[in-house]
C-alpha cells in the first residue's frame, strides 16, 4: 500500500528538502519530482514550495499539507509492516535504530533476550545518530527508535523511558582531590562530537557553571573515549553507564564538582497515532519493562546490571 505518485513526491520533499534528494530517494529523476510536486499544487491550488530559496522552505500551506502526508505515508507503511506478520503468526521482522549511548550499552542485551523469547522473530539493530534514527523511521526502514534525548517530527512521536545521570570521570592520578573551576579548565576535555545528547548536556551544564575548557579533545566512539580515559588523557562529562565497569574496578573515579547535577533521557520513537506490528508491541513492552527495572534500582545499583563493555554484542550481526 502507498499513495499516489504526487503524494509521494511531495511527502519525499518534505524529508528531503529538495527536490534533488527527493528525486535520489525516489530512484526517479528531479524533473519528474517537481513535476509532481507542481501537479499537486494545481490540484490543490496552493502553494507548497518556496522555489525562489535554496533551503528546501514550504509555505505555511505547503507545512500543513506535509504533517498530513507524512503522517498518512508512514501508516500505510506500518500496515504493510503489520499485514506481513498476520500473515504468519508468529514470525516476521523487525528493525530497530538507535543512538550509540543506547545501542552499545543499553539494547544488545535486550535484544539477546527477545531472541530467545520469540526465536522465530529476526530483530536487526542500526546505530546512529538521533536525528540519523529519526530519518530511519521517517523513511520506514526501522520501526522502532531508542534514542538519548528527545526529537521527532509531524509523523514521529516519542516517549520518555529512562532517566539517567552523566558524570564528570577520570583517572585517580588526575583528579584534584578539590577541583576548581580553574583546575577543571586546565584538563583536557574528552567527548563524543557536537550533537550527542549527552555532550549538548553536559556543555549546557559546564555554561552554567562557568566551566570553559581550554583543551578538548573529540572521539568517534564512546570506546575510544574511555580508552583515552583510562589513560589519563584528561576527564569526560559521561553517562554513568558507560563506565559503569570501569568505576567498579576504579580505573576511572568521578570527579565531584559543586552544582553539577546532570542528567538525561533514552526515549523510544514510534509512528504517530500508528499501531505497532505485534514484534514491535512485544519488544517495545520488553524494555519498558527493564528499563522500569533500571529506574527502580537506581543509576549506582543499575551499574551492576549492565556486563562489561568487552561482553556487549548484537547478537543479529
Amino acid at each position: 500500500m502507498e499513495l499516489e505518485a504526487r503524494l509521494r513526491a511531495f511527502a519525499a520533499f518534505a524529508r528531503r528538502r529538495s527536490f534533488s534528494g527527493a528525486a535520489a530517494e525516489l530512484r526517479i529523476s528531479q524533473p519528474a519530482v517537481s513535476k509532481h510536486v507542481a501537479d499537486l499544487e494545481r490540484a490543490l491550488g496552493l502553494k507548497l514550495v518556496e522555489r525562489a530559496r535554496r533551503d528546501g522552505a514550504l509555505t505555511s500551506a505547503g507545512d500543513f499539507i506535509a504533517n498530513h502526508v507524512l503522517r498518512a505515508e508512514s501508516l500505510l507503511a506500518q500496515a504493510d509492516l503489520g499485514a506481513a506478520q498476520f500473515r504468519k503468526s508468529g514470525s516476521g521482522s523487525l528493525t530497530i535504530v538507535a543512538s550509540w549511548l543506547t545501542g552499545t550499552y543499553l539494547l544488545p542485551e535486550l535484544i539477546a533476550e527477545f531472541r530467545h523469547l520469540h526465536p522465530a522473530v529476526h530483530i536487526s539493530l542500526e546505530l546512529g545518530t538521533a536525528a540519523q534514527a529519526v530519518e530511519w523511521l521517517r523513511s520506514h526502514r526501522a520501526e522502532l527508535g531508542f534514542i538519548a534525548g528527545a526529537v521527532g517530527g509531524p509523523e514521529i512521536e516519542a516517549e520518555p523511558l529512562l532517566e539517567y545521570e552523566i558524570v564528570i570521570v577520570g583517572q585517580p592520578a588526575l583528579v584534584p582531590a578539590r577541583p576548581s573551576r580553574e583546575s577543571l579548565e586546565a584538563l583536557t576535555w574528552i567527548s563524543r562530537e557536537e550533537g550527542s545528547a549527552t555532550r549538548i548536556a553536559s556543555d549546557a551544564a559546564m555554561a552554567r557553571l562557568g566551566i570553559v575548557p581550554r583543551r578538548r579533545l573529540e572521539l568517534p566512539s564512546y570506546e575510544a573515549v574511555v580508552s583515552a580515559l583510562k589513560r589519563g588523557y584528561g576527564v569526560a562529562a559521561i553517562s554513568r553507564y558507560v563506565v559503569a565497569t570501569e568505576l567498579r574496578a576504579g580505573l576511572l573515579t568521578i570527579v565531584t564538582v559543586h552544582g553539577w547535577n546532570v542528567r538525561a533521557v533514552v526515549s523510544v520513537l514510534r509512528v504517530r497515532e500508528a499501531l505497532l506490528t505485534p514484534s514491535a508491541e512485544q519488544f517495545q513492552a520488553l524494555v519498558r519493562n527493564r528499563f522500569a527495572e533500571l529506574s527502580r534500582q537506581g543509576d549506582k545499583k543499575a551499574e551492576l546490571m549492565l556486563r562489561p563493555s568487552k561482553e556487549r554484542a548484537d547478537p543479529t550481526r
